[in-house]
C-alpha cells in the first residue's frame, strides 16, 4: 500500500439566527461597502448577500431576506480564525481553543452590529473531514475517479461546479479533480486538495511533492443529529463531530462502494483474473460484461442497470456478481489500460 497519513477533524461550520427588520437593515448599512448580492428575485421579495472581506480571517457572512423573514449566517473556518497558516489543517476542538475562536470572531464582528455572540447562534452545518496524505499523486487520481464512478446514494444526486456559481476559478478543472453527491440534509464531497490549493495559489512548501485527498461529510442540522446525536451546545457538536469524523466518512464510503471494495487493477488484468475463476460459464460471462460496462458507463448504477437489462436478471443477481468479484479481490472500477499505476487497494482499506 502506498505510504500515507490520515488526519481528521472539522473543516468549517456555520451558525445562524433570525433577525428583526431593524437588525437586518442596521447590519446591512454597517456592511454596505462589503455586500455582494448573490441572489435576488423582485417578485419573490428575496435578496441574499455574501460578505467575504474577512475570509482570510476564516469568516464569511450571509445576509438574507425572503419576504419578511430576515436571517444572518456566519460560516467559520476554525483553524484560520485561530491563525493556523496550514491550508490543509483540520480543527480538533478543546474548550480553550473554542473560547479563543469565539472571542476572536466576536471581536472582528463587533463593529457591524451583530446582535449576539456567535456562540449564542444555532449551529446549522458542520463539515466533518478526513485528509489522506500520500507520497505520490497516483492514488489520489485513482480514488477520485473511483468516487466519480461509485454508486449514487438513495435520495442523493450528483452535483458539479458551474461557471456561474463563483465557487471555482476553473469549474471544468475543479470537476475533474472532485466528486460530490448531495441531498436536502447532507453532501459528500471528495476532492484533490493539493490541486485545489495550486489553483488558488495557497500550496505550501510542506505539501510540495505530496498529494492530499480530502473527504468531507457536509451535514446540515437534521443529518448532524442523525450522525452525532443531539448535543447541548455548539461546542459539543464540534467536539462530537471531530471525534466521529472518520466513522461518518466510513459510513458514506461503505454505501458508495457497496459490494465493490476489491483491488483496483487495470481492466485487462481484471478480465484475466475473472477468466481464471472456477465459476459457472454464465457467471463468468456476466462478470466480464459488468466489468466492461463499468468502464464504459458513468457510474456503477448505470453499469448494473445495463447488465440487468442485457441478461434479464434482477438486482439481487447483479449484487451477487459484485460479491463474486469482491471475493476474487477484483474491484469492478478498473484502471484504464493506458494507466501505468500499480494495482491499489480500495479506499475503504484505510478506514479499517
Amino acid at each position: 500500500m502506498n505510504k500515507f497519513e490520515i488526519s481528521t477533524g472539522v473543516h468549517t461550520y456555520s451558525v445562524g439566527m433570525p433577525l428583526t427588520a431593524k437588525q437586518y437593515y442596521q447590519i446591512q448599512k454597517s456592511l454596505s461597502d462589503h455586500l455582494r448580492l448573490t441572489n435576488s428575485n423582485f417578485w419573490a421579495k428575496k435578496e441574499q448577500y455574501t460578505v467575504d472581506f474577512l475570509k482570510e480571517s476564516g469568516i464569511v457572512l450571509y445576509l438574507s431576506k425572503i419576504k419578511r423573514i430576515y436571517r444572518i449566517k456566519v460560516r467559520l473556518e476554525p483553524c484560520r480564525v485561530l491563525g493556523n497558516s496550514d491550508p490543509a489543517a483540520l480543527y480538533q476542538p478543546s474548550k480553550k481553543s473554542y473560547r479563543e475562536m469565539i472571542q476572536q470572531v466576536d471581536k472582528l464582528l463587533q463593529p457591524y452590529h451583530i446582535p449576539c455572540s456567535i456562540d449564542e447562534m444555532k449551529i446549522s452545518r458542520i463539515d466533518l473531514t478526513c485528509n489522506l496524505l500520500f507520497s505520490q499523486s497516483d492514488p489520489v487520481q485513482i480514488y477520485i475517479r473511483s468516487l466519480q464512478k461509485a454508486f449514487v446514494l438513495p435520495h442523493y444526486k450528483r452535483d458539479y461546479f458551474r461557471p456561474d456559481d463563483g465557487k471555482a476559478k476553473n469549474p471544468q478543472e475543479a470537476n475533474r479533480h472532485s466528486c460530490k453527491q448531495k441531498c436536502r440534509s447532507a453532501s459528500f464531497f471528495s476532492y484533490d486538495k493539493t490541486a485545489q490549493l495550486q489553483m488558488i495559489g495557497r500550496l505550501t512548501n510542506e505539501l510540495i511533492g505530496k498529494r492530499v485527498l480530502r473527504l468531507e461529510a457536509e451535514l446540515k442540522r437534521e443529518a448532524m443529529k442523525k450522525h452525532l446525536g443531539k448535543q447541548p451546545d455548539n461546542y459539543h457538536y464540534l467536539k462530537a463531530g471531530a471525534a466521529q469524523a472518520q466513522k461518518v466518512i466510513k459510513w458514506y464510503l461503505k454505501r458508495l462502494f457497496k459490494h465493490a471494495d476489491g483491488t483496483h487493477m487495470c481492466y485487462c488484468e481484471a478480465v484475466e483474473l475473472v477468466q481464471q475463476q472456477t465459476w459457472k460459464p454464465k457467471t463468468r460471462e456476466r462478470a466480464l460484461y459488468l466489468l466492461r460496462k463499468v468502464s464504459d458507463s458513468q457510474s456503477l448504477d448505470a453499469a448494473l442497470q445495463k447488465t440487468m437489462a442485457h441478461f434479464g436478471i434482477k438486482r439481487d443477481a447483479a449484487d451477487r456478481l459484485l460479491c463474486k468479484l469482491r471475493k476474487a479481490g477484483i474491484n469492478p472500477i478498473a484502471l484504464p489500460n493506458s494507466s501505468h499505476a500499480q494495482p491499489i487497494e480500495s479506499m475503504l482499506k484505510y478506514f479499517k
